[in-house]
This record gives structure tokens, C-alpha cells and sequence, in this order.
């Protein structure tokens, strides 16, 4: 396998020499960012063309510009009345045409104003009510980071503000200190569950995404204080769109790598309507991987699939409608009972696990004018997650015996409706509901060897209503000065409870290099199903379950945040942001305890607690620095620097660190990209990804009381008091594109922890040797990968 990738490497090479000048084209849409009106008449021009290049928009806001040279492109739009934009790290291959949809922004016309310019770097996030804490990211970032696989959840982890969730087997991440079950994933407007393959239940993450980064489109990251559109979240947002197919030529893409392997088409349905379809499958290659003697990190062989698609039908009678899903199965076998005595030995727990998980959402959405300043967009989204385990403990003599079995189904389904209003160029309105059934069932039972039975610790199938309903009102005060305030509600139906959330946000331009921004939010969010529903025994005698948690509330935050931002010069801006979060009836013990659900996520397993109160409290505070320059000639490189604090509060009122406070995180990103072959088509890339972040939190283990009793002993007064050593790893990527007449292909080595650097991922007690045992992160791990564009 490794020579026949390095023989197709030293090819493709050696046939730059022979490359033709290759050329494609550029097209899409200019529009209105408010009111989704095309505009007719816009400028489209490449500025960094020697020669110059560029065309204008028909009355449908359509462009084209064709025989475009291949290559990163910088394109600016114009248009009379709006703010001109500049789209930067356009890239054009010779196998696949470039499809923009661009959004403008309509001036501000006022007696005194700043003037400020298009900038090549764009710092904010595609919604424009995002004030603070937020930010757009390409499909180019997500396949150019260093050890991020593809995956937008890795490449987050780049961003300040943002740690990873402490196993790099996992791409759980945390915000601010927060618990990872306080992100919200927003798929095409709808609200879905954990987008992960082997995700368990209340986790946010998994080893492998479902997310196919070759369908998404631009999207937004936020990180606090978000705009009133979001709820059900105290932590940020994952906002991802995808992109529509071609829809004047069929186009295919075919790869192999971390993800597996893939196949996506894309083309039309109708072109002289303008229906597209975009549809891809993903099936696993671990097995490849392991066949050449790289491990995943335990003793099993991940297997999984998954399905991506979109139809777009953007001229009806009835208005534009779209036809979107994915979903994804996964299982694994860890089987300690294979491994050799001497291998045991070191095994705490010997067993035997089948892993079984699935996630899948299906929707619709419609988009319909009402005149030519407002419009109305709704999504319907059936989705749901699911797993199942089954585990055996191993005696000595490596026989079998029944243990868990747990069985666990989610779902939901949901309606998003809003409706916005562009009165003028300073005044937006936007209003909109969320309706969503929940529903879940859950059965964990505990095989009990005396009785020879199953003893079901939870078994419940339960469904309730969540409703939710929000307004905004954007006012953009002067070309320089933006202000929205908005307000979320929340309505659970299941205890009646309510949550009642403002939220405010301003952006002021002091110059054409700087800004300071500001922004509020109160967020609340309810408790995952498992949490309600779990049970308490009233009566041993007559085997009597009450549910102690249904009344409990939702978890309730109060986000303050203050940015500025400074431009260096058109490709590099320095931006510090300091944020105070107060946490509030956070479900804690009734009776004292360490315990707070602020921690839900730090282990990758159901917690059952009983008998929960809403009288927890917690606090987060920081300061964030992120120096980047976006890729220009050739180079790019991004530094963040993250320092906060994470502290909480239980029922026995210690002030103690969550489990989530590193403390501190640092990242430095570069790369490189060199022209290469006669005509200078084909590229050569080199990015490199350094992390420096405070240790795991841990409960510290009683030595002494394990080594009498045989059991481990947790010391819980001091949870969560002292860090594993401090993390640190070095990821590096090699690739190389080459771009033919038909197809372009792309080699690259992703190479995650370069330095084989021993970073801890937590410590037991091991009852066989009566001594702490450490388990450390996954080490050298290198992913090759190919992809051809045809």
C-alpha cells in the first residue's frame, strides 16, 4: 500500500512537466442579504488576475466569468448603495467549476460616516446579528488544518476560546470552560442531535463525524452571547449549511482517508429550472488502516457508514423548496477476551463490549418572497440518535459473564419557521417559532449473578414538547455603528417550566482598521431526557420507582461579552475578546455532594443521579487572542491564546474547577503552498499544528483505601482540585493537488502527533497489581489520503 502511494505521488509529480495551461469557469448569484432580492447589475471582478477580468450580474443577480486561470482568487463585488465584499481563497481547479452565492449588504447613507472598506479578511460570522464571539469558516479551513481529518469539530478546536475535549480519540469541544453538552448542532436551520458515529447518550462528540465537509457550504461557530435566533444551548453553536449541486453539469468526487471511503455526485435535475442534487456515501477504511499495522486506539475495528444528500429546487410556483439529509450507522467489538493472560493482567475491568450507535435526520425546507422586502423560511426535520451496549465481564479464567446491556433510541421532530423583514437599510426585523416533539426510550439493565436476573436500573419510553419562540430587531444606527437587541422563550411542557432569555449585542467601526463590540445574552437550556426520567426506589419490598428529577428546571446563563479588533493590514488582524459567563440552577444533589451537571460530558457514559435541585451555580471568565493572516500569497498562519477559569458550585457549597478547566489553551497553525510545473497549475502544501493546553481535570484516587479494600476509592472532596500534566502535540500535513484537463487529484499525509508525545488521558487503580495505572492519548498516527475531482 505505502509504495504504491509514494510510486502515484512521484507521477503525478513528473507529469507537472508536462501540464497544459488548464483554465475553468467562476458563477453564481448576487443578492441581498436582508431581503434575498437578486441584484441586477453588480461588479464581479478578480482583482489578483494580471490581466482584468470580471463581468456584471443579469436581472436575476446571475454571474459568469469564464477561461479563469486555476488557482487562489481573490473576487470582489460591487454594487451601487451596498457595501463592496471581497471573497478570498477562492480556489479553481480544472475538474470542477466554482458556484458562489453572495449576500450583500445594503449602506447606510448618512450626513457624517466612516468609510469603511471591503476587506480581504472577513473576521465576522455569515449572520449578521452576530455581534460577538462568532465567526465564519470555509470548507477550504476544514481540509487545510493540520490533524483536523475533515472534521469541522476538530478544526474548531483551532479557534480561541475552544478546547479540545481531552481525548484525541473523540472530537468533543469544549467552550469556555463549558460542558461539550451546551453546544447546539444547527443543520440547514433545523436543530439536530450529535452529528458523530460511536456517539453515546448526553455526549456531544464522537471518534468519527457524520458531517461530510465536501457537502457543507460556509458556516458559522459561535461561542457565547449568541442573537435570540439560538436557544437550547449555554455554550455556542454550530450553525452548518450545505451547499446546492452544480446544476448546469454532473460533476463527482471520489476519496480516500480518515472518514473512508467516499463517493459524491452532484449535478442537475432540471436545468432549465435550476433543481440540482447533491448526494454522497461514506463507508470505512479503519479496517485498511489497521491491516497496515496502524492501531485506533483500542483493540476493536470501528466500522461505519453514512449517507449525505440535498435537492434543490429553487423555481416553484410555491417558492424555493429543498429536500435534505444525512445519517449514519456505526458498531465496534472490544474483546479483551482475546488478548493474552499476560495482556489482561494489566485490563482493570476485563470484558468483552459490542458498541452499536445511529444518528439520521431528514427535512424539508421552503422559502417563500412575500413582496420584495421580506420573506418567510421553514424547515421540517424528522431526526434521532440511538445506541445500544452490550457488555460481559471476564473472570480469571477469561469465561464470560453477563454485565450491561443497555438499549437507548432519541428522537424528535420539528418545525422552524421565521419570518423577515427589511424595512430599509438600517431596520431588520426577524421572528420565528420552534415547535419540537421529543421522544426517548432507554432500557440499562444490570445482570445480577445471585438471582440470575436482570435488574433494570432505568427502563422509561417517555415524549414531551419543547416549544420556542424568539424575536429580533436589528438597527444599524450609522454605516459604522450596529445595535440588536432580541428575546428567546422557552416553554418545556413536560414540568412547565420556563425560560425567559434577552439578548443584545453592538458592533462600533471607530475607523476603517478598528472595532469594538459588545454583547449580552441570558440562555437556557433543558436537561437531556435521561436526566428526568431516571428513578428512584421508594419501596425495596414491593419494587416501588418514583422520578425524583421531573420537576427540575432548565439550566440557566448570563453571558457578558466585550471584543476589539484591529486590522494590521488587508490580510492579518489581531482580535481580543474577554467574556464573564454566570451559571445558575444548575441541577445539583439534594443531598451534599461534589456532584453538578455542569460536568455532564466529561465522561462518555450515561450518568444516572436521582433526586436533582436547581440550586447549583457556576462561573466562567477569560480573555481570548487570536493573530491571524488568511491565506495570501501562498502563506497563511492563525495563532489563538485562550486563559479562563471554570469554577462550580454543588450542593455541599465548595467552590471547586469543573471538570472542563484547563486553564489554558494555545494553538499555532501555518502553511505554505508552492506553484508548481511548467504552467505553474499544480500545487505542493505544507501545514503544521501546534497545541500547548493545561491537563485533564481529575478526581484524585484514594490510594491507601484501594489498596485495603481491593477496590478503587475515590477521593471526591478533592474532584476536579489538580490537572494531569499539561497537553502538547505537533500535527503535520503533506499534500500535493495536480490539475489535469478532466479531473483534478489531491495526495496528502496527515500525521497527528508527530513526536509520539505521551500525553495522559486519565489514571486508574488496577486491583490485579494494587497499583495506579495510566492510560495515555493515541500516539504517531498517520492518515494518508486521496482524493480526485472529476
Amino acid at each position: 500500500m505505502k509504495p504504491i502511494l509514494f510510486l502515484s505521488f512521484v507521477i503525478a509529480i513528473r507529469s507537472t512537466l508536462f501540464a497544459q495551461d488548464f483554465t475553468q469557469t467562476i458563477r453564481g448569484t448576487v443578492i441581498d442579504k436582508d431581503s434575498k432580492q437578486p441584484l441586477n447589475g453588480a461588479t464581479v471582478q478578480l482583482i489578483n488576475e494580471t490581466k482584468p477580468t470580471g463581468t456584471i450580474t443579469d436581472e436575476k443577480g446571475i454571474f459568469r466569468i469564464i477561461k479563469v486561470s486555476l488557482g487562489r482568487k481573490i473576487v470582489k463585488i460591487s454594487y451601487l448603495g451596498y457595501e463592496d465584499r471581497l471573497l478570498s481563497d477562492i480556489i479553481v481547479n480544472s475538474a470542477k467549476e466554482v458556484i458562489l452565492n453572495i449576500e450583500m449588504i445594503e449602506k447606510v447613507i448618512s450626513s457624517k460616516e466612516i468609510v469603511v472598506s471591503a476587506k480581504v479578511i472577513k473576521s465576522s460570522a455569515n449572520n449578521e446579528l452576530v455581534m460577538v464571539s462568532g465567526r465564519s469558516f470555509t470548507i477550504d479551513q476544514t481540509q487545510r488544518y493540520a490533524g483536523g481529518f475533515g472534521d469541522p469539530s476538530r478544526m474548531a478546536a483551532s479557534f480561541a476560546g475552544v478546547a479540545g475535549g481531552g481525548n484525541d480519540q473523540r472530537n468533543d469541544i469544549i467552550i469556555r470552560g463549558n460542558s461539550p453538552t451546551g453546544l447546539l448542532w444547527r443543520f440547514e436551520g433545523a436543530d439536530i442531535p450529535n452529528p458523530n458515529h460511536f456517539s453515546s447518550q448526553g455526549a456531544n462528540g464522537g471518534p468519527v463525524s457524520i458531517l461530510n465537509n465536501n457537502l457543507l457550504a460556509n458556516s458559522d461557530f459561535l461561542t457565547g452571547a449568541f442573537p435570540a435566533e439560538y436557544g437550547n444551548a449555554n455554550a455556542g453553536i454550530f450553525d452548518l449549511k450545505m451547499r446546492n449541486g452544480n446544476n448546469e453539469k454532473r460533476e463527482f468526487i471520489s476519496q480516500l482517508g480518515f472518514a473512508g471511503l467516499e463517493l459524491l455526485a452532484e449535478g442537475p435535475l432540471s436545468r432549465k429550472k435550476g433543481s440540482s442534487y447533491l448526494i454522497s456515501y461514506r463507508y470505512s477504511t479503519l479496517s485498511i488502516f489497521n491491516a497496515l499495522g496502524i492501531k485506533f486506539g483500542n483493540s476493536g475495528i470501528p466500522q461505519y457508514q453514512d449517507l449525505s444528500f440535498k435537492f434543490n429546487f429553487p423555481q416553484t410556483k410555491a417558492g424555493s423548496f429543498t429536500l435534505f439529509g444525512m445519517g449514519g450507522i456505526s458498531s465496534t467489538q472490544l474483546l479483551d477476551s482475546r488478548k493474552t493472560s499476560e495482556e489482561r493482567l494489566k485490563l482493570i475491568f476485563p470484558q468483552d463490549v459490542q458498541f452499536n450507535s445511529k444518528m439520521g435526520v431528514l427535512g424539508i425546507g421552503h422559502l417563500v418572497q412575500l413582496g420584495k422586502k421580506a420573506y418567510i423560511k421553514s424547515v421540517l426535520t424528522v431526526s434521532g440518535d440511538g445506541n445500544r451496549a452490550l457488555v460481559d465481564t471476564l473472570d480469571k479464567n477469561n469465561q464470560a459473564f453477563y454485565f450491561l446491556n443497555r438499549n437507548t433510541i432519541g428522537g424528535k421532530i420539528a418545525v422552524h419557521t421565521f419570518y423577515n423583514k427589511k424595512f430599509n437599510a438600517k431596520n431588520t426585523l426577524k421572528t420565528g417559532v420552534i415547535a419540537t416533539r421529543l421522544n426517548g426510550v432507554m432500557i440499562d439493565s444490570l445482570w445480577l449473578n445471585t438471582l440470575k436476573a436482570w435488574y433494570k436500573r432505568l427502563d422509561f419510553k417517555e415524549e414531551t414538547f419543547l416549544s420556542q419562540a424568539y424575536i429580533n430587531y436589528n438597527y444599524r444606527i450609522a454605516q459604522d455603528v450596529t445595535f440588536n437587541a432580541g428575546l428567546h422563550t422557552s416553554y418545556l411542557f413536560l414540568n412547565h417550566t420556563w425560560s425567559v432569555d434577552p439578548r443584545a449585542g453592538m458592533r462600533w467601526q471607530l475607523s476603517t482598521k478598528q472595532s469594538v463590540s459588545a454583547g449580552y445574552g441570558k440562555h437556557g437550556q433543558i436537561q437531556p431526557l435521561l436526566t428526568y426520567f431516571t428513578r428512584t426506589l421508594a419501596d425495596t419490598f414491593n419494587n416501588v420507582f418514583i422520578q425524583t428529577n421531573k420537576n427540575v428546571g432548565m439550566s440557566q446563563a448570563q453571558h457578558f461579552v466585550l471584543g476589539y479588533e484591529i486590522m494590521i493590514n488587508e490580510t492579518t488582524r489581531i482580535k481580543a475578546e474577554t467574556y464573564y459567563q454566570y451559571l445558575y440552577n444548575l441541577p445539583v444533589t439534594q443531598n451534599p455532594s461534589f456532584f453538578s451537571t455542569v460536568n455532564f460530558g466529561a465522561d462518555f457514559i450515561p450518568v444516572f443521579v436521582d433526586s436533582l435541585v436547581n440550586n447549583g451555580k457556576g462561573k466562567n471568565y477569560g480573555i481570548e487572542i487570536t493573530l491571524e493572516r488568511i491565506f495570501s500569497k501562498g502563506f497563511y498562519y492563525l495563532f489563538t491564546g485562550s486563559f479562563y477559569e471554570s469554577k462550580y458550585q454543588a450542593s455541599d457549597l465548595h467552590w471547586r474547577n469543573t471538570a472542563f478547566n484547563g486553564n489554558f489553551v494555545i494553538n499555532a497553525l501555518a502553511g505554505k503552498e508552492w506553484k508548481v510545473g511548467r504552467t505553474k497549475n499544480n500545487t505542493l502544501a505544507l501545514n503544521l499544528k501546534v497545541t500547548y493546553a493545561g491537563g485533564r481535570r481529575y478526581i484524585p484516587i484514594d490510594i491507601n483505601a484501594s489498596a485495603q479494600t481491593g477496590v478503587v476509592v475515590y477521593d471526591f472532596y478533592h474532584a476536579y482540585q489538580n490537572r494531569q500534566k499539561d497537553f502538547f502535540r505537533t500535527d503535520l500535513k503533506f499534500s500535493f493537488k495536480k490539475n489535469s484537463k478532466h479531473f483534478t487529484q489531491e495526495f496528502a499525509l496527515d500525521i497527528q502527533n508527530i513526536f509520539n508525545t505521551q500525553n495522559i488521558l486519565q489514571q486508574n487503580w488496577n486491583p490485579q497489581t494494587q497499583k495506579l495505572q495510566t492510560d495515555y492519548q493515541i500516539g504517531f498516527f498517520p492518515v494518508p489520503f486521496y482524493r480526485i475531482y472529476f
